[in-house]
Order: structure tokens, then C-alpha cells, then sequence
């Protein structure tokens, strides 16, 4: 399947309702967030809340900007919506926004297990750091993954928007 015209915008606090029907698909139970902790990302104060619409919400990203770093907090795409790009579209745009509020680098934790998202991350430029034992429970681990030069990239991606970025004068 082609991927579905997406746009990719700040969250609102109407979107709350959107956004825990995402996490309660999107995650198993033990995993979720509560309601309290996903308006503590809509309303928190240096945080990033992005949603990917295709004529209904079908992703969300959450990220948090402290000092130079950020920590990308969440990130989930409705299943039957996975493989199309739009995760790629979430951190893209995510990774944008924080380098614009200052962030130098982004941290994240991801399980160990899902191949699918740490290929994501990697494609991005982020590398393996250190992994945490029990991370998501009993024998369930996760791998902790930064992107080390957001302001380069950051650049480059502008550039690339812009044409090359060299633009002849006449």
C-alpha cells in the first residue's frame, strides 16, 4: 500500500481522547500510559507533542527538551498505519522541532526486541549508548539509542527542503 497524505502537527488537549486510543492499541496493557501522564506531556512545559493526521489521528510522538538534550518519550503509529512512513515522518518533524527549542541531542529507550523501530532509529543516525536491564519488566530489556549531532542534521534537512542549500546568484 502507498502511504496515506499524512500532515504532522503540534497536539492539542482535544487530541487527548485520539491520542489514548493510539496508546491502548498501540501498546499492551502493562506498557501503557495512563490519561494522567499523556496531559502531563500535552501541557508539560519544554515538551514537543506532535500528531500525524490521514483524516484521523494515526500516530503521536511526545519528546522533551531539557538544556541541550532532549528525551524522545513516546512514539506510537496505529497498527493497521505502521510501514507507511509514518513513524519516519514523527521523528523527522519531532527531531525539527527540539532542534529548534535548543536540543544538541536526543536520547530515547527502545525495547531490545523491536528490530522495526531500532532500523528507524538507526536510519535517522541514532547509536546504541547503553541498554537497561528490565527495562519494561522481567527479562524485558531496552536498548538506549542517541543521536549525538541534531544541529548538522538539522541543517542538512533544511538545506534539502530549500533545493541543495547552494543557490546560484545571478
Amino acid at each position: 500500500m502507498s502511504a496515506p497524505e499524512i500532515s504532522v502537527l503540534p497536539a492539542r488537549r482535544d487530541d487527548l481522547a485520539a491520542i489514548m486510543a493510539l496508546e491502548r492499541a498501540g501498546f499492551p496493557a502493562e506498557e501503557q500510559w495512563s490519561e494522567r501522564s499523556w496531559q502531563g506531556e500535552l501541557l508539560g512545559e519544554r515538551r514537543t507533542v506532535l500528531i500525524a493526521r490521514a483524516h484521523h489521528p494515526v500516530g503521536v510522538i511526545t519528546l522533551q527538551t531539557t538544556d541541550r538534550s532532549a528525551d524522545l518519550h513516546r512514539l506510537v503509529v496505529a497498527e493497521q498505519h505502521r510501514r507507511r512512513g509514518i513513524a519516519t515522518a514523527l521523528i523527522r518533524a519531532g527531531l525539527l522541532a527540539v532542534s529548534h527549542h535548543g536540543a544538541r541531542s536526543v536520547l530515547l529507550e527502545v525495547a531490545y526486541d523491536n528490530e522495526a523501530a531500532i532500523a528507524t532509529y538507526q536510519r535517522f543516525g541514532f547509536e546504541q549508548l547503553a541498554a537497561r536491564e528490565n527495562y519494561y519488566g522481567p527479562g524485558r530489556h531496552a536498548l538506549i539509542l542517541k543521536f549525538w549531532d541534531l544541529p548538522r542534521w538539522a541543517e542538512s534537512q533544511l538545506a534539502a527542503e530549500s533545493g541543495d542549500g547552494r543557490e546560484e546568484l545571478e
